[in-house]
């Protein structure tokens, strides 16, 4: 099933001053973009309004989307509500630099489906964590064994047993410099 049919519009083929459109994403559509999001279910409504060989689209979705946890890789459902906004304008050959889009007159439509994916990846945060506590247990048990001591310079012992640990001299020095 190929959804991103469904995102192109025609730009020459009716001529209108203002449009409307509403599209559903749902799992399908983000198998087919393939990009961070595993699934979800967002509804975007899209308003057109042309100005001669200008087009303004005013994107809005929202609902949510399912991510993996930067710290455990489970599952994580994040709210979506993001408005955007897209120029578009008539030309000889597509580019897409800057603020605008240009499509070429001769193809005559822009399909949306990646820059609505993209407002919706742009919407999510930089970091995608459950809340403290709430991360896949096991996981969080298994990256706990890799971890090393936070404060390793600190610990004058080894883990094994009460003896010193071999300091590199030169960090001995700065550690002296500490204490003083």
């Amino acid at each position: 099933m190929n959804t991103k049919n469904t995102y192109k519009i025609d730009l020459l083929g009716s001529h209108f001053d203002k449009r409307d459109f509403s599209f559903k994403e749902d799992d399908d559509f983000f198998k087919e973009i393939d990009g961070l999001i595993n699934r979800g279910c967002v509804d975007t409504t899209v308003s057109c309004v042309c100005t001669g060989t200008v087009f303004k689209f005013y994107v809005h979705s929202t609902g949510y989307v399912i991510v993996p946890c930067d710290r455990c890789l489970s599952d994580l459902e994040l709210r979506i509500d993001t408005s955007d906004e897209l120029v578009v304008k008539l030309g000889d050959e597509y580019s897409d630099d800057g603020d605008c889009v240009i499509v070429p007159e001769t193809e005559g439509y822009i399909d949306l489906a990646q820059f609505i994916y993209e407002f919706i990846a742009l919407s999510m945060p930089i970091t995608c964590t459950h809340e403290p506590g709430k991360c896949d247990d096991a996981m969080m048990q298994e990256l706990s064994k890799h971890q090393t001591a936070r404060s390793s310079y600190d610990d004058d012992t080894s883990d094994d047993s009460n003896e010193p640990k071999p300091i590199d001299e030169r960090w001995q020095v700065l550690k002296d410099l500490i204490n003083k």
